[in-house]
């Protein structure tokens, strides 16, 4: 398992995602869970209301940073200033299982998912930094590595 997938894997499922603001003079944060893919690449999936701040944010600007809680092992995180937001048109549903899966008590927190008000957003980033107890590592791993 690479150094950046291990640190998501181990996660608390956590992350703080920054957009700009609507009117495009600061930044605005706001922690949420996320899920992995069964096979990690470069993404990971967050779930929001579809009449959020942050869809509209996104949807002006898809630019996004993000940096994860630190995991409970190794106290590792992973923050990236290089990353894209995306809304998709597939349904809450299909990611459901990932998150139920990936996150304890995740599915009575969030409550009714059988109306359309929820939409999936697939954050992809090009690099990435990983903070563990085990030091400094990069994504895409480079030969320091």
């Amino acid at each position: 398992m690479s150094p950046v997938e291990e640190a998501l894997r181990l996660g608390v499922h956590v992350v703080n995602i920054a957009t700009i603001s609507l009117d495009g003079t600061h930044p605005s944060n706001r922690f949420t869970y996320y899920a992995l893919p069964e096979t990690l690449t470069n993404f990971f999936y967050i779930t929001t209301f579809r009449q959020s701040t942050k869809v509209k944010e996104i949807e002006n600007n898809p630019h996004v940073s993000f940096t994860t809680a630190p995991s409970n092992e190794k106290n590792a995180w992973v923050g990236s200033n290089d990353a894209i937001a995306e809304i998709l048109e597939t349904p809450i549903q299909t990611v459901v299982p990932l998150f139920k899966d990936q996150i304890d008590g995740w599915y009575d927190t969030v409550g009714d998912l059988d109306n359309n008000d929820w939409v999936v957003i697939k954050i992809t980033f090009n690099s990435a930094m990983i903070v563990s107890q085990d030091g400094v590592s990069y994504f895409p791993e480079t030969e320091d590595d």
